[in-house]
């Protein structure tokens, strides 16, 4: 780990949804973030708004990257070190779900993008991290999502595919950094309400049949639940290989017998058809 006295992690697609969630948790906690997503007016707001939330002693430092490439990566991963001395967590986190048509109708520009960002950019997160840990220490988190358990989904092909890909990468690299001192370990959150989970929605016309709200209002959660839980996890987690599944049958098993049911999704302004 670094020698400085608070933690540092480093999230990437933090400047909204439950990465920006997970950074402002960490925030709260005394451990130093940086802040990262494509464009740096995004990073600059997302930092400043957490700064003035927080008295904690600890910082968000904006720094925009584009997990796709490499270079870019790694200079994350350098700017992060020249401000804080060190980096003793990464959360590959950015992710991008573009949803509704089936593989026959689906864009090939939007199966390249989620395969880019989802899975391409992890590895890349992986990679630079794990060099730049192994002599210190440190621990890696990849971010699993809809597909992580190789199950289908419907109208998420695209975004399922690259989750299940990065399931079996990151069990790889589990083994491969077995022995080291650097951990690696992944989050499966469940159905989170974020910016993007909303977006979809529009763009599916803004309606969500019964049935599957029924289902969503078991298995989804706000961002700040999800938020919390990671941080509390990566910050006291010593474990190694570990996939940390938020949604465990026990807690589907609580939600379904709630009286009255949970209706999480009466919160947000959605349309439920027959």
């Amino acid at each position: 780990m670094s020698d400085a006295k608070a933690k540092t992690a480093v999230v990437t697609g933090s400047t909204r949804g439950i990465g920006y969630g997970i950074a402002d948790s960490l925030v709260a906690r005394g451990c130093n973030v940086v802040l990262s997503g494509p464009g740096q007016e995004a990073c600059d707001a997302a930092a400043e708004k957490i700064n003035a939330k927080h008295d904690s002693g600890a910082k968000a430092l904006a720094i925009a990257c584009d997990v796709t490439s490499e270079s870019k990566v790694v200079a994350l991963w350098d700017a992060a070190v020249e401000a804080f001395g060190g980096v003793d967590i990464w959360l590959n986190n950015a992710g991008m779900a573009l949803t509704g048509p089936t593989l026959s109708n689906l864009p090939s520009d939007d199966f390249q993008t989620m395969l880019n960002i989802n899975l391409l950019g992890a590895m890349n997160g992986c990679k630079t991290a794990f060099n730049g840990m192994k002599a210190n220490g440190g621990a890696i988190y990849n971010m699993l999502g809809a597909g992580w358990d190789g199950n289908p989904v419907p109208g998420m092909i695209g975004y399922a595919t690259s989750k299940a890909g990065l399931t079996f990468m990151t069990k790889s690299f589990v083994a491969e950094a077995a022995g080291s001192n650097v951990l690696v370990n992944s989050f499966a959150p469940g159905v989170v309400i974020t910016e993007g989970f909303m977006r979809e929605q529009e763009r599916s016309g803004g309606t969500i049949p019964a049935a599957r709200t029924a289902v969503l209002n078991i298995i989804g959660d706000h961002v700040d639940t999800i938020a919390d839980w990671v941080a509390e996890t990566m910050l006291n987690n010593e474990a190694h290989g570990e996939l940390f599944n938020w949604l465990t049958p026990e807690r589907i098993a609580e939600r379904r017998a709630m009286i009255p049911a949970r209706n999480i999704l009466s919160e947000y302004d959605l349309i439920i058809t027959d």
